[in-house]
């Protein structure tokens, strides 16, 4: 699918290929995506749902303006990269494409660059919804619900008031989403009419400056909209029913990942903890 692309497109992008896949072979397909950002709340349930339906990798994504840095995962290195995974329904129902990435780009124009190529990727795949998720960060005092509130936004009004009739969200009056979960749906539509839906789940806007922070509440909340909507098989042990279990299992991770790092006598200072994409 990749080989109608020009140069300019794929310039700076390196395609690792896992598995080959025509559009003839989807059915019904949908894009699901989720990039990192506020409190990872997109990128959690993304990589969530790919566990749970155990998609399988179709390609990676290597580009040269993602952060310059090696990712160490049980003592392996791996280049920052996107990551492009297949769900095959068994009830040929929807077939769905799961998007994510390890890190955004790091300037403006490689956001765009690499948001154009996943656009053409989809494209290509023939499919005709992407749904993206992410952070909506409001004030603490205004975090009164147990379960966060949705917000949705979308390149195509028929869809949105659609989506609204079927769901309990809100709509987002004005504003900006920043980095490649607004900018994918937007350029799919722009440039090959792709219908696109931008959810964000209201998380806690101290995680804008704080980046240890992980909304779990935020991601499963997004996770339930998604079960509901499209009859996912995700299992009941990712529910807010059971978050404290979950955030207790992530807790653990984390503070053995802390000894890990301790170990390798790495400078506590905030250039040497930026550099690290762990």
């Amino acid at each position: 699918m990749l080989n109608s692309m020009n140069e300019s497109v794929l310039s700076g992008i390196k395609i690792i290929k896992h598995k080959e896949f025509s559009k003839h072979e989807f059915n019904n397909p949908i894009c699901i995506l989720g990039m990192p950002g506020i409190a990872d709340v997109g990128k959690f349930a993304i990589d969530t749902l790919i566990g749970q339906l155990n998609a399988k990798n179709y390609m990676d994504i290597i580009f040269n303006d993602y952060p310059a840095g090696a990712i160490v995962d049980d003592s392996l290195l791996s280049a920052p990269k996107a990551e492009i995974m297949i769900w095959k329904d068994p009830n040929k129902v929807r077939d769905i494409m799961l998007i994510t990435a390890d890190a955004q780009s790091l300037t403006p124009k490689g956001i765009y660059r690499i948001s154009n190529f996943i656009s053409e990727i989809i494209f290509q795949s023939g499919i005709k919804l992407i749904v993206a998720l992410g952070a909506y960060p409001v004030n603490n005092t205004k975090l009164k619900s147990k379960i966060p509130k949705i917000y949705i936004t979308s390149t195509s009004k028929d869809l949105l008031t659609t989506f609204l009739s079927n769901n309990n969200c809100e709509k987002i009056q004005k504003g900006v989403i920043i980095g490649a979960n607004g900018l994918i749906p937007t350029l799919s539509k722009a440039r090959f009419n792709i219908d696109g839906l931008v959810i964000l789940a209201e998380t806690d806007n101290i995680a804008i400056i704080n980046e240890d922070i992980t909304d779990l509440k935020a991601s499963i909340t997004l996770l339930d909209l998604l079960q509901r909507s499209f009859t996912l098989p995700i299992k009941k042990k990712y529910s807010l029913e059971n978050l404290d279990d979950i955030s207790k299992n992530l807790q653990i991770k984390r503070e053995q990942l802390e000894k890990n790092l301790e170990t390798l006598q790495i400078n506590d200072t905030e250039d040497k903890k930026k550099s690290l994409y762990i």
